[in-house]
Order: C-alpha cells, then sequence, then structure tokens
C-alpha cells in the first residue's frame, strides 16, 4: 500500500486519463444507454416515466465507482486492476438488467424504487471498500480462535434460520428458509454471508504453513465436521444450490491444498457414498409411505388445494386436474395386460369404503353411468371415465386404482407426487426423519426429473424449464427485441441469463461467463504468486466460489443442470447478494495488492500444490489416456497385420493349387 503526497495524488489523476482500457470500459458501461433508450417510456402525460433518464443516473454512478476503485487499486495499492474492470462490467449488466426487469409503474417509482435501488448500488461499493480495509488491518482473521467465532456465529445463524427464517423476498415460505427478516430492507440473503463465513473458517483449518502431518489429519477433520454441520443447516433450511456450492469448494480445497491423493480420493469416495445412501434413505421412506398411506388420505391429498407445497415441486399446484394426465397414461398401460374386473355392486363397495361414507344420489348415478350395458368394467373401462373430465368419473376412478394395494404401490411409485407427501408429512403419521428428509428428497427428485422431461409439470418448475429452453431458442445470437421485456419465470434472479439471451442474445451470457472465467483467472494469479497460505485459499475461495456459482446456473439457464434456485453473483436482482460479492471482490484486490510488493515466488508449498494437482489430475490421466490410445492402435495395427497377412497366404495358396492343378491337366 502507498501513501501519496498531495502533488502525486494529482499527478496520479493525470495520469488516469491515459488509461485507455478503462475510458473503454466507461465507454461500454454507457452504450447500454441504446437498449434503454429503446425500452423507451412507461406511462403517459405528466406522469410518463423515462426509462433511459433513469438508467443514465445509475450510469454515472456506475462510471464514478468504476473510475474511484481502478484509482485506488493502481495508484495507492498498486494492486490487480483487471479485476475491477472484470467486476465492474458484471455489475454494470446486472444493474442494467435488474431495471430492465423490474422497471415499475408510477405508483412505485414514486414509492422510491429507484432510490432504494440506487443506495444499494452505493452500498456495494461501501462493502467493497469496507472489505478490504478489514482484511488489511485486521489480522485476527487468520487466527484460528476467530474461525471457531465464525463457526459457532455460523451455527446460530442456522438456528435463527430454522426459528424465524422466511422465504427469499421476505415471503412466508415452510420449505425455504433462506432469509432473515429485518425491518428497515425486509429480509436479507443469509445463505450468501453463510458460503462467506464457511469459506473464511475452511481457509484458517486447511491454508496453514508448515504443518505437520498429526495437524494436518486434526485439520482435516475439523473441516469434514463444519462441513457436515454446514450440509445439514443447508438441508434444514431447504437451500440445495447453495449445498452444492459448499460441497464443490470443500472438495477443491481437499484436492489442491492437502497435497495428498489419498486424502482427496476419501473425501470424494465420501461424498458419492452420502450421496447414494441419500437417494436410498429417500426411496425407502417413499416406498413406506406408499404402503402406508390409506385411499380416503390419498383422495383427501388430491382434493386438497391447502397442502403446502414449495415452488419446484412435482404436482405443486394442487388441483384434480393436474393429475388426470397421469391417471389416463397408467390406465392405458394396465389396459394393455391383466385386466381387473368389478362389478357394479363391488364398485359402489369400493368407493364408499374409499370415502368412508356411503355414496351420495350423483355417485350411484356416475357408478351406474359407467356400466350402461356391461356387467363388469375394467381398467380401459375407467381410462375412458377419467377422460370424461367430470369430477365424479375421477373421484370412482382413484377409488378403483386406489383399493388394490399392488396397484396403489405401482401408480405412487410411477409418479413422484410431492403433494402426497407433503399431505403426508403434515397431517398424516409422519415421524421426525420423514417430516425433516422426504421434502428436501422430493424436491431434488424432482428437480432432476423435470430437468430431463420439462413437459412433465407444465405448471410448476416443469414450465419454468420449458419457457428457459424455448428463450434460449427463440433469442438466437444476437437477441430478438430488446424492447419486449422476458416473461420466462423468475426472469431477474434464477433465469436471468435466459432473459438476457431472449433479448440481447446468447452471445450476451457467453461472453459475460468468459468474463467470470477471466475473473477466476485473476484469482489463479494471486494463488501462484503469494507466499502465504492463508491469502492463496482466500484467493482461491472467492475466485473459484463466484466462477463455480455463475457456471452451474449458466448450465441451468440453458437446459444442461437442473434448476437450483442461486444468484448469479453481480447479475442476478439482490442488493444484499451484491454487496456481499463486491466484499469478496475487495478483498481479493487486497490480496493482489499486498502480494504484488513483493516479488512473486515459487516456495516448496506451491511447486508441491501444483505438482500434485497437475501430476494426479492432470499430466496422469492424459499419459494413462495416451498409453490406452496407444495400446488400442498398436493392436488395432497388430490384428491388420495378421488380417493382411492371411490374405496374402491365401492369394499364394491359390495361386500354387491354380499353378499344380494346370500342370496336372
Amino acid at each position: 500500500m502507498k501513501k501519496l503526497s498531495k502533488r502525486e495524488l494529482i499527478e496520479s489523476f493525470r495520469k488516469i486519463k491515459k488509461e485507455t482500457v478503462l475510458w473503454l470500459v466507461i465507454l461500454y458501461e454507457g452504450l447500454l444507454l441504446v437498449p434503454a433508450l429503446v425500452k423507451g417510456v412507461k406511462g403517459s402525460g405528466n406522469s410518463a416515466s423515462y426509462f433511459g433518464y433513469h438508467y443514465l443516473e445509475f450510469f454515472l454512478i456506475l462510471a464514478l465507482g468504476t473510475i474511484l476503485f481502478y484509482f485506488v487499486t493502481l495508484y495507492i495499492l498498486e494492486g490487480n486492476q483487471k479485476i475491477v474492470l472484470y467486476s465492474s462490467i458484471l455489475l454494470t449488466w446486472g444493474v442494467f438488467m435488474e431495471l430492465l426487469l423490474l422497471f415499475p409503474g408510477d405508483d412505485d417509482l414514486n414509492s422510491g424504487f429507484i432510490m432504494r435501488n440506487i443506495i444499494l448500488l452505493l452500498a456495494s461499493y461501501v462493502s467493497a471498500v469496507l472489505a478490504g480495509i478489514l482484511f488489511i488491518k485486521i489480522r485476527r482473521f487468520r487466527q484460528d480462535s476467530f474461525s471457531f467465532l465464525l463457526a459457532c456465529l455460523s451455527v446460530l445463524l442456522y438456528i435463527l434460520l430454522i426459528l424465524f427464517g422466511v422465504g427469499p423476498g421476505g415471503q412466508a415460505n415452510p420449505e425455504a428458509r433462506t432469509n432473515l427478516p429485518f425491518p428497515a430492507v425486509g429480509s436479507i440473503p443469509v445463505t450468501e454471508i453463510l458460503k462467506v463465513f464457511f469459506l473464511m473458517v475452511l481457509v484458517c483449518l486447511l491454508c496453514k504453513q508448515a504443518r505437520s502431518k498429526e495437524e494436518k489429519r486434526k485439520r482435516l477433520m475439523l473441516s469434514a465436521v463444519y462441513t457436515g454441520i454446514n450440509i445439514i443447516g443447508m438441508l434444514a433450511i431447504n437451500e440445495m444450490g447453495s449445498l452444492l456450492i459448499v460441497l464443490l469448494v470443500y472438495i477443491a480445497f481437499i484436492v489442491i491444498y492437502m497435497q495428498e491423493i489419498k486424502y482427496s480420493i476419501a473425501v470424494i469416495a465420501a461424498g458419492v457414498m452420502i450421496v447414494l445412501f441419500g437417494v436410498m434413505a429417500g426411496e425407502m421412506m417413499t416406498d413406506s409411505i406408499n404402503q402406508k398411506i390409506s385411499e380416503k388420505e390419498l383422495i383427501s391429498c388430491f382434493y386438497n388445494r391447502e397442502v403446502p407445497s414449495a415452488s419446484g415441486y412435482h404436482g405443486g399446484s394442487g388441483t384434480i386436474e393436474d393429475f388426470r394426465p397421469y391417471l389416463v397414461e397408467y390406465f392405458n398401460g394396465k389396459s394393455k395386460g391383466k385386466d381387473r374386473k368389478v362389478t357394479e355392486r363391488e364398485l359402489k363397495k369400493i368407493v364408499g369404503n374409499a370415502q368412508k361414507n356411503a355414496l351420495s344420489e350423483a355417485e350411484e348415478q356416475a357408478v351406474a353411468a359407467l356400466f350402461s350395458d356391461k356387467s363388469e368394467i375394467g381398467y380401459n373401462d375407467m381410462k375412458t371415465a377419467v377422460e370424461d373430465r367430470k369430477n365424479q368419473s375421477m373421484l370412482i376412478a382413484m377409488s378403483y386404482l386406489l383399493s388394490d394395494q399392488d396397484d396403489k404401490e405401482d401408480f405412487l411409485g410411477t409418479y413422484y407426487f410431492t403433494k402426497i407427501y407433503n399431505y403426508y408429512v403434515n397431517y398424516g403419521d409422519a415421524n421426525f426423519l420423514e417430516k425433516f428428509y422426504i421434502p428436501k428428497y422430493g424436491k431434488v427428485k424432482t428437480r432432476f426429473y423435470c430437468w430431463t422431461h420439462p413437459e412433465w409439470d407444465n405448471g410448476d418448475s416443469g414450465y419454468q424449464n420449458y419457457r428457459a429452453r424455448a428463450g434460449v431458442r427463440d433469442g438466437g445470437l444476437f437477441g430478438k427485441d430488446s424492447a419486449e421485456v422476458s416473461t420466462v419465470p423468475n426472469a431477474d434472479s434464477d433465469m436471468i441469463f435466459v432473459a438476457m439471451s431472449e433479448m440481447f442474445g446468447n452471445i450476451c451470457p457467453v461472453l459475460l461467463l468468459l468474463l467470470f472465467f477471466m475473473l477466476f483467472w485473476e484469482g489463479k494469479k494471486i494463488v501462484l504468486s503469494t507466499r502465504h497460505e492463508y491469502n492463496s485459499g482466500m484467493a482461491f475461495g472467492i475466485s473459484f466460489m463466484i466462477w463455480i456459482q455463475a457456471v452451474f446456473m449458466t448450465a441451468s439457464n440453458y437446459g444442461l443442470f437442473p434448476i437450483f434456485g442461486m444468484p448469479i453473483p453481480f447479475i442476478s436482482n439482490g442488493g444484499a447478494s451484491k454487496c456481499v460479492t463486491m466484499a469478496m471482490i475487495g478483498i481479493m484486490v487486497v490480496m493482489s495488492a499486498v502480494e504484488m510488493e513483493e516479488e512473486a515466488v515459487e516456495d516448496e508449498r506451491t511447486k508441491n500444490r501444483m505438482v500434485i494437482l497437475f501430476r494426479y489430475y492432470i499430466s496422469q490421466p492424459l499419459r494413462h489416456l495416451c498409453g490406452c490410445i496407444w495400446a488400442f492402435i498398436c493392436q488395432a495395427v497388430r490384428e491388420q497385420k495378421k488380417v493382411i497377412k492371411a490374405k496374402i497366404r491365401k492369394k499364394l495358396k491359390e495361386k500354387k493349387d491354380g499353378n499344380a492343378h494346370r500342370r496336372k491337366r
């Protein structure tokens, strides 16, 4: 860090005029004013609100913030200015898309929408400055006692989220407790803060110099325990996306910083075993519920619209129409095999037993109408009844299907209806493990299924997948029309890259993802140049966490991965998320400055770390792959030689036999 005199400060401001790259970035931020003007005017007459004018206000703040951030980084800290430029472009796109997608009506403007967002933008810059100053001044961040304090604070935050947590945006949601209510700002997304705490504790535990083998094993066990606490906490608040990021960050740290391949293999194997155990436990619990739940409970569940269900759950919308296609499909499949015939008297008894009361006059008439001139009916007749789209026929068909234990278990095992398991968890005789685990397992299972079959749940997460793929397809390379706001669900948060593709073309998210990678690359430079394990771990953790979160959310936007609700750093709507991300960028800038004052070295620890990384995870697999390919080629050549030799011998023999035959003649 460099202290500048008044004269040097003035001279530095003069030099900044010659920073061409900086002014190109400022120009790029200003060019976004063009699509802002294309968005046009909202309202009419005296109440007209000009979107371009309001973006100009934000552009002035972004330009000033970029210049000051760049100046401090280059001339005072003497740090890596590329980090500032990359993060400024990403933040600009985040602000622009937030305004474009959420530009309010006139009443909302009067309520302070623009001012509130300006304050949040300023707060993101302030958080970067404060985080950088604290990282320089407070050395206790690197001490084990401070990491223990952060671990205890993490546990406290998880408890508060379980007891008082609300959903994203401050909405009450029993299945997703990611935010804590706060009077001044509505709610705070605590999961973003928990990920930063996890990273800081992990760095304190695993990135220590001069470690003995015994201390290394001890710290590995402590890190595993702390990671397990975070996994349980994330499961308790139903935050699967953050849980995935936590696991990936932990595995990456073990691979790079523990410097022994056996630890990496052990952690990855343990992760695979945990996933397999989780799937087996979920299947066993759902099979148990399928056996225990009665016909009356199932029918009540299908007809009850008040069963709680989080967004993204299969069959979550709850009307009886949601289940009609599945009944038709199931009956259609059963009608091709052995039939299960019933008489009119038997069917009336089945319907009465399913409802636990006598049939009404309308229900008796509906049963009689199914038979007409038939004495018995079966699966195919029930399919026809369901297709008639009458609620009485649906009730009869469901009673018929669910009265047989084998058919009931087969039907529930074929289609995973979250509403059934939520009903059982909330109103049935579920134990503690089922109440805790079934909603989480159901969320993950249905997200993966709707990812591969987006048409399966058109009213919920399947519709989101379908609209996302349609938006990406319609956007083409350069977009269809920036004046049209995307209608994809959650366009300002989870699906913001889809909205961007739809309006500005698929090239835009690809270029932004490239910027995320370049930001990660600058973090890698800090890792390789630092003398201190702590700084190395923080730089790697911050850059990797931002990069991997952007990669997974981009993949989910483009249909390459299931949808897990996480904000894309810098881009997605959310002031707290932007503040946390900018705070991490401030720490990265400070670390680049501190290390750039020293000569870049590659000591024995750095060499070992990189040698292990490349030897076991790059060079050895490549060498093995090349060896297999070479062996395959050699084997193919040998086989081909044998074939050619056999053909030559055969031709020579035929020629010899022909000559002998001619001599005999």
